[in-house]
């Protein structure tokens, strides 16, 4: 930085550091800016807002005036908050700090190649007007005192009479007049005012009494529903919202596990925690995978608000055009771990929701599918029963029923954050999880060691079954061996269908059924292995028999020929002689047995 004893007013300075943690994901705008409890927050969320719009723009200004080259020491945040509020912004500097000189100085530089650069389409924030929701907290104050707080204040009470007519009530809402707000018709202790109304200096805000939180994420711990007296587990808590709203129904009687592995998050977790005035929440700056029932003993009702993309949050600023498929897939990774955990390692939990503030179907509909296709003991409930049946949005057709029984709240109809949640009950006796997938599932390994230890943590069968966990396999899914699928009823034969045992009444469980067919396939296949192996032994001892014959014979005739070949050939090697002389030595060599030195005698005598 540098050296001047006149400073750079508080508010570029600060700004300055909050857009460089908004650009390097540190944090969220709303949450940073108001970490810093600066009087100006307004102008500060603007121009953070206005600097991310232009950043593309901001760059190549940068670069075509080499400011940071001729200035190595100038903060290049803090540059770009001033050429912002320079170009963009109030289009003017204050001060006499040397930063803002070394800024103005350049002013016609930036106006000049200004006007050639073109904004590209993909630097937008994503934005949708929508009412400002103010949950209040009944552990501070009631619903009622609310009400009557606010309408002292000037503001007049609507109502909307039916509950089940919700288009209507979306109606009313954009229909409200500026000194209007309306009870939700979905979440009791939610209040609807109008578009940009400002509570953050409202005194209710500052001791506690009402808490500003989106109607969607109201949703998830809506639905949960658990009665006071509960154990709760919250398994991603900060910034804790939820958690307040937890504790609220429960109205502070029970317990609620909550849990955050990121320690900065975690400070924030404990903070909005105090300012509740919970006294049933326990905080733990603990990894949830590594956590189970011994860590948090007798769970009864868990949540799971993992982190996601965010897509769907309509005050969050695109800073990049299109979430990476190696992103989705990696956070995807990370829910599938999470939401196993908790349908797998809690063995009193009733029920489990599941919900993500995202659009993206690979962070929700598809991470349901594959933990469901896993998981005998929960099933998959419908979500639109929790909000009077009355809802618009639901998942998406390609998941089948399934995605009839996910909810989502889109900002476009919904006046909302886009968001995305999933109710998960355990089985019943007699129930089932209609979505299991039974093709690859161990279920000799599970019935055994079911049965052996009674109620278990079945996490390690559903890890063995899993096919799309490991983001690197979500990326690139790697072919597998198909397994050799149990012999039919009709691919036995017919005499050995007769001796086996018939199958048992359908008043037992599925999975008892299939055991014991599946027991009764593999000692059919035992007995024909030990079969076929003696009708093999005696094929290949007669194949050998026979080959060892054929071999003999062959060399037999080999033999033969062979010696032929050796007459033949000394025959043509022998001189020519003339027949009576030939003859002669022919008998000679019969009748005498040392025909070859009378031949020489006889030689000589002719000599």
């Amino acid at each position: 930085m540098f050296d001047h004893s006149i400073k750079v007013p508080r508010l570029y300075k600060t700004t300055a550091k909050i857009y460089r943690q908004v650009k390097e994901g540190t944090g969220s705008l709303k949450q940073l800016v108001y970490e810093k409890k600066h009087p100006n927050i307004k102008a500060i969320y603007a121009l953070v807002v206005e600097a991310i719009h232009r950043d593309s723009e901001l760059n190549k200004l940068i670069e075509r005036s080499e400011i940071l080259k001729k200035e190595p020491r100038f903060d290049p945040w803090l540059a770009r908050i001033l050429i912002t509020e320079l170009l963009f912004g109030k289009l003017k500097l204050p001060g006499e700090s040397k930063p803002i000189k070394t800024v103005l100085a350049y002013e016609q530089i930036f106006k000049a190649h200004n006007s050639d650069i073109v904004i590209p389409k993909s630097s937008e924030v994503n934005q949708v007007n929508k009412p400002r929701y103010v949950r209040v907290n009944t552990l501070s104050c009631t619903v009622n005192e609310a009400i009557e707080n606010f309408s002292e204040e000037g503001w007049v009470l609507s109502k909307h009479l039916d509950n089940k007519d919700y288009t209507g009530f979306l109606e009313k809402i954009i229909q409200l007049n500026e000194d209007e707000f309306i009870p939700d018709i979905h979440i009791p202790n939610l209040l609807i005012f109008p578009i940009k109304t400002q509570f953050y200096r409202h005194p209710a805000y500052k001791n506690g009494q009402i808490i500003l939180q989106d109607k969607a994420s109201c949703l998830p711990v809506h639905i949960l529903a658990p009665p006071p007296g509960s154990v709760v587990l919250d398994m991603c808590a900060a910034p804790g919202m939820k958690t307040t709203q937890v504790a609220a129904i429960l109205n502070d009687q029970g317990l609620v596990y909550a849990v955050e592995k990121d320690e900065r998050r975690f400070k924030t977790l404990e903070k909005i925690v105090e300012s509740s005035k919970a006294t049933c929440i326990k905080c733990f700056n603990k990894d949830i995978l590594t956590c189970d029932n011994e860590t948090f003993p007798n769970v009864e009702y868990i949540l799971v608000d993992p982190s996601c993309s965010g897509s769907g949050l309509t005050d969050r600023l695109t800073v990049e055009e299109k979430q990476s498929q190696f992103r989705l897939n990696k956070l995807a990774g990370f829910q599938i771990k999470i939401l196993r955990a908790a349908l797998t390692r809690y063995p009193n939990a009733k029920r489990v929701v599941y919900s993500t503030c995202s659009t993206y179907l690979e962070e929700n509909e598809d991470v349901v599918r594959q933990v469901l296709e896993t998981n005998l003991n929960f099933k998959l409930v419908e979500a639109k029963q929790f909000v009077n049946n009355a809802w618009l949005n639901f998942g998406s057709e390609d998941f089948g029923e399934m995605g009839k029984f996910c909810l989502y709240a889109k900002p476009e109809l919904d006046l909302t954050n886009g968001f995305f949640v999933a109710v998960f009950e355990r089985v019943q006796e007699g129930e089932e999880n209609m979505f299991f997938n039974k093709k690859n599932y161990n279920y000799k390994k599970y019935e055994q060691d079911k049965k052996r230890r009674g109620n278990f943590n079945d996490e390690e069968y559903e890890q063995e079954n899993t096919i799309d966990d490991d983001p690197k396999t979500l990326e690139e899914k790697p072919k597998r061996r198909k397994k050799n699928k149990l012999i039919s009823e009709q691919e036995i034969p017919e005499e050995n269908n007769e001796e086996r045992p018939k199958k048992k009444k359908k008043n037992k469980s599925i999975s008892k059924e299939i055991t014991e067919e599946n027991n009764e396939i593999v000692e059919y296949k035992k007995k024909k292995k030990k079969k076929s192996k003696h009708l093999k032994e005696e094929i290949l001892e007669e194949k050998y028999e026979v080959v060892e014959e054929i071999q003999n014979e062959k060399q037999k005739i080999l033999r033969i020929k062979d010696n032929e070949q050796i007459q033949e050939t000394e025959e043509k090697h022998k001189p020519k002689k003339k027949k009576s002389k030939s003859v002669d030595v022919e008998e000679t060599e019969l009748k005498d047995p040392e025909g070859p030195k009378k031949k020489k005698h006889k030689k000589k005598d002719k000599e």
